[in-house]
């Protein structure tokens, strides 16, 4: 729980009666804005605002007052600048809110002006606040913006403009689109942004449903005017902003991104946003770049969430669970972001890919080297890109400046490990990591030389960073008068201290002043370093690139040879006959659970042999787990980490496109059985023959019937049609007689075993199919009351009964008219038998003669050799290993 505050919003009547007509006089807001008044020694929020901050700050409504009365009365919260930087933090990275704050320059009190704002996609006016102490690690933020045209052909078109004002990168993106927009939510996935712009009035089909898959990722939208997505001024605004060549500019129309007219709207619609050309500091510092669909692994918001690749709710902050959280082991925060990047990005390139699992085999096979850079060298870096941004905008303090020097310090050292190493890859670490460094080394030895030469290094250590004295002569005048005046007040204060005792505080005071006015005229001198910094943004980003890079392959390293089975290196296949053989194949995540002993299991994709498994087996066995596991091996490898198998050999895939779990939306109006129609809607529209689908479940969402039916005619429409690898996990045994249909279609099962009140999982996978759901054992199991449980077995006995058999075929002809008769001679012998059992003296019958009569009727009924009766007993064994 936030402190609660102890600052008192009192005002007089007109200040009040002032204020409060200014609040009311505000034009309305969404609720995912927050509007905060700065009153320089504290904060306040009102309304709304006030009751949300109340609730989620402090978690008490003691701490809410009011202003005015009746209609005018108002609800108000008083922030302390730490509550305001924490509550900011949840507002924007968190909960991804606005913010905007507003400060009141006279004495009128209705002369309130907005002084900064922020949004998720736009954190430049906050960043002081978000990524002090050591919370630079957050994901760098984004914005994006959408258009949706119609093409020449009638076909439809949607424009993709995205800047990262951080990484001063801008990126256009064209691309034909179906009607669920799938395109683009893989797109979105892969750039990750904050906040989309959408042209307000687009509110047709096509517009809503735009919406629907941008907030289906947790963007915030925002609307923005259609005039703000004019192209009009873009080359000369591009001119501007672009990093260009020498005797180069973007008006002479060379650049080929400008032919996406859609995209360069959107782009400029960003621009706009932002307000880059507001700050000069912005100016020749942007790069621009066509986002390629293909050059990526495409992954939807459903796989992403199947997979568990990023922690869920924002209250688990561990991320112990995720993808994310098992392999990002960084120590710098360029390294977390970088990380988190690769994971959204799994390359498509086999050459890419290989050069990664290089990088990381060299540090998982060097024990000494990894561990130097992993629990020393690199923790020693700081947020190198955030300290590039404070150069560029002339906004560093000398305490920046040391940093960069002290990180700089460090390359030597970084240098020295890595040409220590000897293993087959020296090569690649000489091009990728040693050549960089020692260049940087060479471009940052003037800068190590101009820090030496400007800071006193003698209060560092007392946590002071000054300018030395004599740097400037105004400094070296005042040190020396400041030598003479201690000097003499040494003996002033020695006097004094044998005349009064210890009362000299006056003396103390004194000295302190000339120290403070000292102080103040060395730390004016700050801006003059922006001059000497100003060339050092390149490469001070440059730093901060190969930081980040060998920080998230030693992540990968560590990861793999700390997991409770190490991680081996898949083996990637060439062009040709598509496969995917993985022996012992684990779950990453799960497999870290000190309590849990982990099953694995194998599988083997053959392009033409065994493109589609179903697999099914009692609720709890692993099937889900099974599934998932898959999926995320097979991004492991293409995101260039060591996986965890026995043995992994892989085919590139293009995509990961999963339907896993089941949950209303009713927030969104979307039901359980629409959610995952529309998810399927989108695999069967994006699959192509070189796509993973896992499908878990599919088609409880409606009844029994109708979900079997709309199970066999997807799997179906994948074996025969798109034919790329798939595991369908499903209670509907019916559907394992699709492998009798299609010849690339094979059945699996998790082991289990029963007994009348047991039911032992047993997690491993074989081949052929699960005679049962045992869901009946798992209520058991749970506990529930035995006349439920057995009122629950006479039930699905009748339903067996009723029900057609296995296939859903109705069967016809001769087989068909001797299983009725054999049913009706059944019935009737079972009523001949218990009629017979009725009739004998039981009264002057002993036990042991009641069992021999009871077991000679039962052999003269198996006799007849009715198959009614034969399968009927059949059920009656008590024990099964299924």
């Amino acid at each position: 729980m936030a402190v609660q505050p102890k600052h008192n919003l009192s005002m007089d009547s007109a200040a009040e009666s002032g204020f409060l007509s200014f609040i009311f006089s505000m034009p309305e807001k969404p609720d995912t804005t927050f509007r905060i008044f700065d009153r320089n020694d504290f904060y306040t929020v009102h309304g709304k605002d006030a009751l949300f901050a109340a609730k989620e700050v402090f978690k008490t409504n003691g701490v809410i007052k009011y202003l005015g009365s009746g209609s005018r009365k108002l609800e108000s919260v008083c922030l302390s600048k730490m509550n305001f930087e924490a509550f900011v933090r949840d507002l924007l990275l968190v909960r991804q809110y606005r913010v905007e704050v507003y400060k009141n320059h006279s004495k009128s009190s209705k002369d309130w002006k907005l002084e900064y704002k922020a949004s998720p996609g736009n954190l430049t006016q906050f960043e002081e606040i978000l990524f002090s102490g050591g919370t630079g690690a957050v994901g760098v933020a984004g914005v994006v913006a959408v258009r949706v045209a119609t093409g020449a052909d009638g076909q439809r078109v949607v424009g993709v403009g995205y800047v990262d004002a951080a990484q001063r990168t801008m990126g256009v993106c064209e691309f034909p689109d179906n009607e669920i927009f799938s395109n683009l939510e893989s797109l979105l996935v892969q750039i990750g942004p904050k906040e989309c712009l959408l042209a307000q009035g687009d509110g047709n089909t096509d517009g809503s449903k735009l919406r629907e898959v941008v907030e289906r990722g947790g963007v915030l939208v925002s609307e923005r005017k259609r005039a703000e997505f004019s192209s009009k001024d873009t080359v000369q605004d591009l001119n501007r902003l672009l990093r260009a060549k020498k005797g180069d500019s973007v008006a002479s129309n060379t650049l080929p991104e400008l032919d996406k007219q859609v995209a360069m709207s959107c782009l400029a619609a960003v621009v706009r946003f932002l307000e880059l050309l507001s700050d000069e500091s912005n100016f020749n510092s942007f790069s621009l770049t066509s986002l390629n669909l293909g050059q990526y692994m495409r992954l939807d918001n459903a796989a992403v969430r199947a997979l568990n690749l990023f922690q869920g709710a924002p209250d688990d902050t561990s991320g112990a669970h995720s993808l994310a959280g098992l392999l990002n082991k960084c120590r710098t925060p360029q390294g977390q972001r970088l990380v988190n990047q690769w994971i959204k990005q799994p390359l498509m390139d086999k050459t890419k890919i290989e050069e990664r699992l290089d990088m990381v085999e060299s540090f998982v096979c060097d024990s000494e080297l990894r561990q130097t850079c992993q629990e020393d060298l690199l923790r020693r870096f700081p947020d190198l890109h955030r300290l590039s941004k404070k150069f560029q905008r002339h906004s560093a303090t000398l305490q920046d400046c040391y940093r960069v020097y002290q990180a700089v310090s460090h390359l030597p050292t970084l240098v020295s490990a890595l040409e220590r190493y000897s293993g087959s890859y020296e090569v690649l670490l000489e091009a990728v990591f040693l050549s960089p460094l020692r260049d940087l080394q060479s471009d940052f030895v003037k800068y190590q030389e101009m820090i030496e030469t400007t800071l006193d290094m003698n209060q560092i250590d007392h946590h002071e960073f000054l300018v030395k004295a004599s740097f400037d002569p105004v400094l070296s005048e005042l040190r020396e008068k400041m030598d003479e005046l201690e000097e003499s007040m040494k003996a002033v204060l020695n006097s004094a201290a044998r005349e009064l005792g210890d009362k000299h505080t006056h003396q103390h005071t004194h000295t302190h002043q000339h120290t403070h006015q000292h102080t103040h005229a060395r730390t004016a001198l700050r801006p003059s370093l922006s001059i000497y910094t100003d060339g050092y943004v390149d490469p001070l980003q440059t730093m901060s690139d190969v930081i980040a890079q060998l920080d998230a392959v030693v992540s990968f390293a560590v990861a793999s040879v700390s997991a409770p089975v190490p991680f081996v290196r898949p083996r990637l296949l060439a062009d040709g006959c598509r496969r995917m053989e993985l022996t012992q194949a684990r779950h990453p995540c799960m497999e870290t659970d000190a309590d849990t002993a982990f099953i694995p299991n194998d599988i083997t994709f053959t392009q033409g042999e065994k493109n589609f498994y179903i697999i099914t087996g009692p609720n709890m066995g692993g099937k889900s787990t099974f599934i998932r596991q898959v999926g995320v091996i097979a991004l492991m490898a293409q995101i260039g980490c060591f996986v965890p198998c026995e043995k992994a050999e892989l085919s590139v895939i293009d995509s990961v496109l999963a339907r896993v779990g089941a949950g209303d939306s009713q927030v969104k109006g979307v039901s359980t059985f629409m959610s995952e129609m529309l998810e399927t809607a989108a695999i069967l529209r994006s699959a192509t023959e070189n796509s993973l689908i896992i499908i878990d479940e599919l088609g409880r969402g409606t009844s029994t019937y109708d979900g079997f039916g709309l199970a066999w005619a997807i799997s179906e429409h994948i074996a025969s049609k798109i034919s790329c690898f798939c595991l369908f996990a499903t209670h509907f045994h019916e559907l394992t007689a699709l492998a009798a249909q299609e010849s690339t279609v094979h059945n699996l099962h998790v082991t289990a075993l029963t007994s009348h009140n047991t039911l032992t999982m047993l997690y491993r996978i074989k081949h052929g199919v699960c005679d049962q759901s045992f869901g009946i054992h798992v209520a058991e199991l749970a506990c529930f009351p035995p006349s439920v449980v057995a009122m629950a077995k006479e039930k699905a006995e009748e339903l067996e009964e009723f029900q057609e058999p296995a296939g859903g075929k109705q069967e016809k002809g001769p087989e068909a008219k001797r299983r009725c008769t054999d049913k009706q001679d059944g019935e009737t012998l079972i009523q001949e038998f218990l009629e017979k059992a009725k009739s004998l003296p039981a009264a002057t019958m002993s036990e042991e003669e009641v069992k021999t009569a009871l077991r000679k009727m039962k052999q003269e009924l198996l006799s007849k050799n009715n198959t009614y009766i034969t399968e009927i007993l059949s059920r009656c064994v008590p024990v099964k290993t299924v």
